[in-house]
């Protein structure tokens, strides 16, 4: 996937942009032929994270991380080859809750560039746990957060965002590319069928960590990890044999 021009500049000026068919079908139906394995009964937003000391885990999922698409578009809106910052499975079940407004960066706070991208892997409505974002917020920096008091582990803005927007409706492989500074939240799967999405971030290859201004040993350039992601995947198409 090669963004274009206008979409490059929508990503800076808004701090979001919608890909269509940033994945590939075939893809996404290998994805989703384990995927489902991953949804559990429950109410609330379920992750399958990649491992970073472990990658053959999940790897037919955590294939997405390398999917030569995904990885061209960071690469373009980071100007400098991409490293995997953090993958996940995004498992909303029927019924059951997404995540609060938040930015990224008020998890770990990467300095240097970094983004989020959003993939649909079933066709997700705005009725189910749709993605909704909030337009130009990357431009007033990693604002201040709490822990959410309804969401365990997870952090909110102490201010909400008031200009936030509804995604229309995803197709499977279509994507958001997104800020890691932009405010982002996902509500309530309204719908009786579980909504499947992927989250891969990257950062710069020169980014640094604002904790200790260090850069993180473990993260790895995307075209390096694709080659050790290779072993993992017999018997489904290879990672680098996409690229050819």
């Amino acid at each position: 996937m090669s963004l274009t021009e206008d979409q490059i500049q929508h990503f800076y000026r808004e701090g979001y942009v919608v890909a269509p068919k940033a994945v590939r079908a075939r893809i996404v139906r290998e994805v989703m032929t384990h995927a489902p394995a991953k949804a559990r009964p429950g109410d609330f937003w379920q992750p399958t994270i990649f491992r970073h000391d472990a990658p053959e885990i999940d790897a037919p999922i955590h294939r997405l991380l390398v999917e030569p698409g995904v990885v061209q578009a960071a690469t373009q809106l980071l100007n400098s080859p991409a490293r995997v910052y953090y993958g996940m499975l995004a498992v909303v079940p029927a019924g059951g809750r997404g995540l609060p407004w938040h930015q990224d960066n008020q998890y770990s706070t990467i300095l240097g560039g970094a983004l989020n991208i959003f993939i649909a892997l079933s066709r997700i409505t705005p009725t189910m746990a749709m993605l909704w974002v909030a337009p130009k917020s990357h431009l007033t920096g990693t604002q201040p957060s709490r822990t959410s008091a309804e969401h365990e582990g997870h952090r909110t803005g102490v201010v909400e965002p008031e200009n936030g927007i509804c995604l229309p409706t995803l197709e499977p492989g279509d994507a958001c590319i997104f800020d890691r500074n932009t405010y982002h939240r996902s509500v309530k799967n309204e719908t009786d069928q579980p909504r499947f999405a992927y989250a891969a971030q990257y950062q710069a290859d020169g980014a640094r960590m604002a904790t200790d201004g260090k850069k993180d040993p473990s993260r790895m350039r995307a075209i390096d990890l694709r080659k050790q992601m290779d072993k993992f995947l017999i018997g489904t198409e290879s990672a680098s044999a996409t690229l050819r």
